[in-house]
């Protein structure tokens, strides 16, 4: 029997829940007992991964092995090596699945085969890192029924689809990653009318501005100078400096004794030097809150009435000081690190009921069904060859952002450039800043390959382009001839993700780790 679980992969702790039969929600801990776990893996030198709280304890000692915050790579050329093996972005984020998919297991009495998960990405990340994302399970192992972005499932943990007459904003506020979204209701059905954010912006950034305040303080020290190039000093500053900020939610003065170099340090910190430090990621955060509601606007959104915080880094009192502020809005917050969980569990027992049930009563869900939008803009790199002539390429968007998910076969036409053209290459760019643009310069080249088979015919024949966005913001090309229902070869590769060989080369690096 298929088991569902949601799974909050997080860029530094991550979170397991399971929907029980009678609608209870259960936090899966983890092998040390803890309902959330760290997005942490220490590569052992005896061949062992730890995943976890177990590997985060080596940060002060042996930082160099550790890696952390690797959400924030998913979809580059990013690729780490340790004892001799490389992994890659992907890989990394596969072990840790792997380690809470044996949690999940242990817990539920089920073998990880047993075991369909809904995985939480950004409502910003864009097609490589959500491709990325699919495939860590792939190499984990672990059946993944659906890519759910964050706020989408707090606004499901939120119960947003019964609130017909509430607009919401949903600030989700993370350890590496930063999203907002705009939930409502459109003719009857819930819905996203807008998504933003930055992969860039999360609880990691207020933990370096908290190692600033501490260097300041190590710099009078008269070793000052050796003590930064000292990895056991630097490892047990950044161990320090997250503590501080979480001690720093609840109280206005924190102090921690730290050992160093044959003697021991207090190091103070206060809540209004913490906070004047870190302004400008707050603002950062905030520019990008309103910018999603005036899109959100634009599209037709009504009045939003509500601030909804998700992310344990909403805890941090500056946050929802600043947005009450500068908003004017109600905030709400309850349980922001097990939120998002809750939301990809309440989904996931939703599709594992559906798939098992007679095709008759499959059609929907008990629960609405909150649609989620395509983050960026999507666009087919085009010369031109009409009145006025472009001397250089540009991007010609077809999928707009913000546009509602899925998205089935939105069509561009292109044309051959020569008589009796074979094939043509193909590229498929993503927006990269926050506003649209046709200029390759300030897109991401996404997807690349080459047009095959095309018929004889003169310069000028049409070729057809459909471009579809799952439910899930994955996408998929066709290409039809123009004249005639025809389908066209297209082979082609998205950048930044791994192909096949990689994927089974990964697979193997993983499977050969014991993870503990």
């Amino acid at each position: 029997m298929t088991i569902g679980i949601g799974i909050d992969l997080g860029t530094t702790y991550s979170c397991v829940m399971h929907r029980t039969p009678d609608g209870t929600f259960d936090v899966i801990e983890s092998r040390d007992g803890r309902p959330l776990t760290p997005s942490a893996v220490y590569f052992a030198p005896d061949g062992t991964a730890l995943v976890g709280e177990r590997a985060k304890e080596h940060l002060a000692d042996d930082h160099e092995n550790l890696v952390i915050g690797i959400k924030r790579q998913m979809g580059r050329d990013f690729p780490l090596e340790y004892f001799g093996n490389e992994y890659t972005p992907e890989g990394i984020s596969g072990l840790i699945l792997r380690g809470l998919s044996e949690d999940a297991g242990a817990h539920l009495s089920a073998e990880s085969r047993d075991l369909a998960a809904v995985i939480t990405v950004p409502a910003y990340f864009g097609v490589g890192e959500r491709e990325a994302t699919f495939t860590s399970a792939r190499i984990a192992g672990l059946t993944c029924l659906e890519l759910l972005p964050e706020p989408v499932a707090a606004a499901y943990a939120y119960g947003l689809a019964d609130e017909p007459d509430r607009t919401s904003l949903v600030y989700d506020l993370g350890g590496g990653t930063f999203d907002v979204a705009v939930v409502g209701m459109y003719e009857g059905t819930p819905r996203v009318w807008a998504v933003d954010g930055d992969t860039q912006l999360g609880g990691l950034d207020w933990d370096r501005r908290v190692e600033d305040l501490l260097w300041q303080q190590l710099a009078q020290q008269d070793d000052a100078d050796d003590l930064r190039y000292d990895d056991d000093v630097v490892g047990k500053v950044t161990s320090a400096a997250e503590i501080l900020k979480r001690r720093l939610t609840t109280q206005s003065h924190v102090t921690e004794r730290v050992f160093l170099t044959g003697r021991t340090l207090e190091l103070r910190v206060s809540r209004a030097e913490f906070e004047a430090a870190s302004t400008d990621l707050l603002l950062r955060s905030a520019e990008t809150a309103r910018r999603v509601m005036r899109s959100a606007t634009d599209l037709g959104s009504p009045d939003i009435d509500q601030v909804l915080l998700v992310g344990g880094s909403t805890r941090m009192p500056m946050v929802r000081s600043l947005l009450e502020e500068q908003l004017t809005l109600p905030v709400r917050i309850a349980d922001p690190d097990k939120a998002v969980a809750r939301g990809a569990a309440l989904l996931a027992d939703e599709l594992v009921t559906r798939s098992a049930a007679p095709a008759s009563n499959a059609s929907r869900f008990a629960e609405p069904r909150i649609t989620s939008v395509l983050p960026r803009s999507l666009g087919v790199l085009t010369w031109s060859s009409a009145d006025p002539v472009r001397d250089e390429p540009y991007v010609q968007h077809v999928l707009r952002a913000n546009t509602p998910l899925p998205i089935v076969e939105a069509e561009h036409v292109v044309a051959t450039i020569v008589d009796d053209q074979d094939r043509a290459r193909i590229q498929i760019y993503e927006q990269a800043g926050t506003r649209e643009s046709s200029a390759p310069a300030d897109n991401r080249l996404l997807l690349e390959g080459e047009i095959l088979g095309i018929p004889p015919g003169p310069a000028g024949s049409p070729i057809r382009l459909r471009l579809s966005a799952s439910v899930d913001g994955r996408i998929s090309v066709e290409s039809m001839d123009g004249a005639r229902p025809l389908r066209l070869e297209i082979e082609a590769f998205l950048h930044g993700v791994l192909d096949d060989e990689e994927v089974a080369a990964q697979r193997t690096a993983v499977a050969g780790l014991k993870v503990m």
